[in-house]
């Protein structure tokens, strides 16, 4: 009786509303859904203490006839209702009342986190998914993927549950509550498990229609975040240029779904064909969230030429006006860069300034704070209307102000500025600012990265020697960053890894430079173990003369002075598999190759043996590296260990400003799992806390900059975290 069809009820007058409700109690099957429908539109009309007494009448009788489910649901609708604002405890006894009549799922309330001091919406939604676990259902888990339940232990709060690569695997019912997803029956994953050989030919004819069920599945998608899902369970990697190729075709036929012109922006389905219609125009006039009028806007100005437009042109540029003055007033000086891409998507349209409230307001955005505010948040793609609107307004200002702020802009406007200065011949002027930065050692990684996407403008514009640049750019390197910055970081040690670039910069320094690059390369965090070694390895074919700088004795003198470290046992058992494999696989097959190599003559003209002996180079090196390391680090449980600060072996969880929360475990050098909130105890975030008490203040890293937030909880690692350190 928990999953009943929804019945659209016809309510009489007001004056005879109750009696009728009280009939309906009495139907069978009872029309709970169309009942709930009512209590709603009670509570929108003005009744707000008759909705709320009804609904508990509803959840009464949905108990009696044991539909669980539908009760808390009814339960969770009046926790949403702004006229019926009660504390968690109340929504806790309530929860606890419903349940009363099974004592195994009255236990479900402590593990949906009701004594927690969670939210009473995230704990209903928590509560909602425990009652529906049951034998047989299928669910998604970050960690373990695709599962099936086989049984739900209400005396030890677990589940257990089939993985596809870990049978009989049990998570405990918190943490069940809190991370998984349960499929529906029309659920891509779902569909596969019942049906495989179904869509495994629907890969092969219909693959658009393949992508429409992972987008019901899955929410919208980028074409990246679909194959890295498709690729996963269905479609075979060499097979997906030929799959999307097709799939593609097939949608952009289809009106019902949205395929974007760019590769970054998401599919998505819609509940109808768009068309820019009365229904469109009325949706955008009742629109307030000013992004979404923002993206709407500017959706029209993209498609409108092409899409069906009934409504007549004047009609809808007086209800887009509008709806951007709103934005302008709205935002204030809260959202800078949502309030210039309203002004320029008007400015682009053809309104006038004064329709939509911006005259004037282009001077307060040339002030360098504000400027900085709004640069530093714009999306790229709006980034050439913003530059080019200021230029308008005041060419001498503006150019003057990116020459002041180069340093302090993200790429994308950084790299816009400069283009725009070249070409009003200012070449000059910015040579001489990015030279002064380059001299003074200040030269941010924006700037880095565009010189390096740049190299004639190196010895051009006399900005710096390549060992100079070399030198800060791998000081650059070594500093962390976050968000925007961080991706512009990596795009920066990218250029490390090709050939066009790294080999000309080498060949331009001296062999003691050279060898300073390889030792700095060797030593730097930048790199991951093995992104290092290949880096390495690259490096000495170029300057075989550079391998003794890879020697053990500089291996061993540098792990001299290296900290010890801990790690769970569940990393350090497979860093074990990893050194287990070089030794008993790879170092062997190199030998064999050697022998091989040898068979074939001359030594001086055999290309194989030069090729295995500089592998076995390598290799020697990573088994010295791997040994130093494992020496190094200790294996633990984390057991015993006092959990009243932050240190290895605790968790916490952080309240931020915003009142979003978030939950980290912090464990070792080397432990990581994004599912399970585990963070190594070398991040940022964890040295930010570490010896921090609960209900302090502190300022920690986040993908937008340092913020404070509060350390609203520290205590001990979850039974499922213990499972994780102990696992395979």
């Amino acid at each position: 009786m928990d999953h009943q069809a929804k019945t659209t009820l016809a309510p009489p007058a007001a004056a005879d509303r109750e009696d009728w409700f009280l009939s309906r109690l009495d139907d069978e099957p009872l029309p709970a859904e169309g009942l709930l429908d009512f209590l709603r539109m009670l509570q929108d009309g003005g009744e707000p203490d008759r909705a709320d007494a009804w609904a508990e009448l509803l959840e009464d009788t949905l108990i009696e006839r044991g539909a669980l489910v539908q009760a808390v649901r009814v339960l969770r609708a009046r926790e949403r209702w702004p006229a019926t604002a009660r504390d968690g405890a109340f929504w806790k006894a309530r929860a606890m009342a419903l349940l009363e009549s099974d004592h195994d799922q009255r236990s479900l309330v402590a593990h949906a986190g009701f004594n927690a001091g969670l939210p009473p919406a995230e704990c209903f939604r928590r509560l909602d998914l425990l009652l529906a676990l049951r034998p047989g259902a299928l669910c998604l888990d970050k960690t373990w993927g695709f599962g099936l339940v086989r049984r739900v232990d209400y005396f030890y709060g677990r589940v257990e549950i089939d993985f596809e690569h870990k049978q009989d695997h049990f998570l405990s019912l918190a943490y069940a509550a809190e991370s998984l997803e349960l499929l529906s029956d029309d659920h891509l994953l779902a569909r596969q498990h019942r049906e495989p050989e179904e869509l495994a030919r629907w890969v092969r004819e219909r693959p658009a229609e393949i992508v429409r069920v992972a987008l019901h599945s899955y929410g919208p998608l980028t074409a990246a975040q679909l194959q890295e899902k498709l690729t996963a369970h269905l479609v075979p990697v060499s097979d997906w240029k030929k799959f999307w190729d097709t799939a593609r075709a097939g949608l952009k036929k289809d009106p019902l779904v949205e395929v974007p012109a760019k590769r970054s922006e998401p599919l998505r389905l819609l509940d109808r064909p768009t068309a820019f219609d009365a229904d469109w125009l009325k949706a955008l006039a009742a629109e307030r969230d000013m992004d979404r009028i923002v993206a709407e806007v500017e959706r029209y100005e993209r498609e409108r030429e092409t899409m069906e437009s009934p409504v007549g042109e004047e009609a809808a540029r007086q209800v887009v006006g509008e709806r951007l003055a709103f934005v302008i007033k709205g935002v204030g000086r809260s959202r800078p860069d949502l309030e210039v891409a309203a002004a320029l998507a008007a400015d682009r349209l053809g309104l006038a300034p004064e329709r939509i409230g911006t005259g004037g307001r282009i001077r307060e955005w040339m002030e360098e704070s504000r400027y900085l505010q709004i640069i530093r948040n714009l999306p790229a793609k709006t980034v050439e209307f913003f530059l080019a609107a200021l230029e308008r307004a005041d060419a001498e200002a503006a150019r003057g102000l990116w020459l002041a702020n180069l340093n302090r802009m993200g790429f994308t406007a950084l790299a816009e500025a400069i283009a725009r200065l070249q070409a009003a011949g200012w070449e000059e002027r910015c040579a001489g600012v990015l030279r002064d930065l380059l001299a003074a050692r200040k030269t941010e990684v924006e700037v880095l990265y565009w010189i390096t996407r740049n190299m004639d403008r190196l010895a051009a514009w006399h900005l710096a020697s390549p060992s100079e640049l070399m030198t800060q750019v791998l000081d650059e390197l070594a500093r962390d960053y976050s968000g925007e910055r961080l991706k512009v970081k990596n795009q920066l040690r990218s250029r490390f890894e090709q050939k066009e670039w790294l080999q000309p910069m080498l060949a331009a320094l001296d062999e003691r430079k050279r060898r300073e690059v390889l030792q700095r390369v060797r030593e730097s965090p930048a790199w991951s173990a093995l992104d290092r070694q290949s880096l390495m390895g690259q490096i000495v074919k170029m300057y075989p003369e550079l391998e003794q700088v890879l020697s053990d004795g500089a291996v061993e003198s540098a792990a001299e002075t290296a900290p010890a470290a801990v790690t769970s046992w569940r990393t350090y058992r497979a860093r074990q598999a990893q050194m287990d494999k070089l030794v008993r696989e790879d170092i062997p097959r190199n030998s064999r190759e050697l022998a091989q190599a040898r068979a074939h003559g001359d030594l001086r003209e055999n290309a194989e043996f030069k090729a295995a002996k500089e592998m076995q180079g390598i290799l020697f090196r990573r088994r010295s590296e791997w040994e130093v390391m494992l020496h190094r680090v200790s294996p633990t449980d984390f057991r015993d260990l006092p959990c009243d600060r932050v240190g290895l072996g605790t968790g916490v969880r952080l309240r931020y400003p915003d009142g979003r929360e978030e939950r980290y475990h912090i464990l070792g050098e080397w432990d990581q799992d994004e599912a399970l909130h585990i963070i190594s105890s070398q991040t940022r975030m964890a040295q930010a806390l570490q010896g921090r008490r609960a209900g302090e203040t502190v300022r920690v890293p986040t993908e937008s900059g340092d913020v404070e937030c509060t350390l609203a909880e520290v205590g001990g690692l979850p039974d499922e975290v213990r499972a994780w350190i102990g696992g395979p």
